[in-house]
């Protein structure tokens, strides 16, 4: 999410806020001191991401992206320590082919190529 975004969203909070806390007006500061904290809530963590991510703390959804990039790369090497010389030269060639040709590397996804091995035996 960018800057641009964040800010939009920011200001849809506060407005909505306001107009909560100007219409539901009630003897004392019960309701407004309630719409003014939860839109302090929301604009921290509409804001979070983006302010651990300048601090240098990664967020946690970078950590459930990596996990997930990491659970491939381990799928992979598996499969290429299965895979005997010949299989390897083969991979090699169609994801060559395949980058050379500007494609999607679908027709190269892990799970094909593990189904192809289960396949030969």
């Amino acid at each position: 999410m960018n800057n641009q975004i964040r800010w939009n969203i920011t200001l849809r909070i506060w407005v909505a806020a306001l107009i909560i806390g100007a219409l539901m007006t009630q003897p004392g500061y019960e309701i407004m001191s309630i719409a003014v904290a939860t839109a302090l809530l929301a604009t921290l963590f509409v804001w979070a991401d983006g302010i651990l991510h300048r601090l240098g703390i990664p967020a946690l959804v970078n950590k459930a992206q990596s996990s997930d990039t990491s659970d491939k790369a381990y799928k992979l090497a598996v499969l290429l320590e299965m895979m005997d010389e010949d299989e390897r030269e083969e991979f090699k060639h169609r994801l060559k082919n395949d980058l050379m040709g500007g494609g999607d590397s679908e027709s190269l996804s892990i799970e094909s190529l593990i189904t192809e091995k289960r396949k030969r035996g």
